[in-house]
């Protein structure tokens, strides 16, 4: 992580998906993380760009792998994800993400874990 800026977007769909999966070593266990973001979600007036054009002007917001995701609103600044787990709402690291906004419900779609 380079730089962090934050974007507070409201009115997003967040789910977590609790992965249970059993090989020689035991039990192992994931949360495998899917947001929807609708088009019509509150970014506070901050407009999105593709990752392929993003400078991180003021006032714009973009999805990529890598990036993360937190869960609720966070005044503290963080300086490394590590920071992120000391909050209690879940957080996650983008590993994919689509720009879903045509058809009859325009989002934009992030996976992570």
């Amino acid at each position: 992580m380079d730089t962090y800026r934050r974007t507070v977007i409201r009115g997003v769909w967040f789910y977590v998906d609790h992965k249970v999966t059993v090989d020689s070593d035991g039990l192992n266990a994931a949360d495998v993380f899917k947001v929807r973001i609708p088009a019509s979600a509150d970014t506070g007036g901050a407009e999105f760009v593709p990752p392929w054009e993003y400078t991180g002007a003021e006032g714009t917001w973009t999805l990529q792998a890598d990036d993360y995701v937190v869960r609720g609103i966070h005044e503290e600044e963080i300086e490394r994800p590590a920071d992120l787990k000391k909050w209690k709402e879940p957080a996650f690291r983008i590993n994919s993400w689509s720009d879903n906004r045509f058809g009859g419900l325009p989002h934009w779609r992030i996976g992570g874990a």
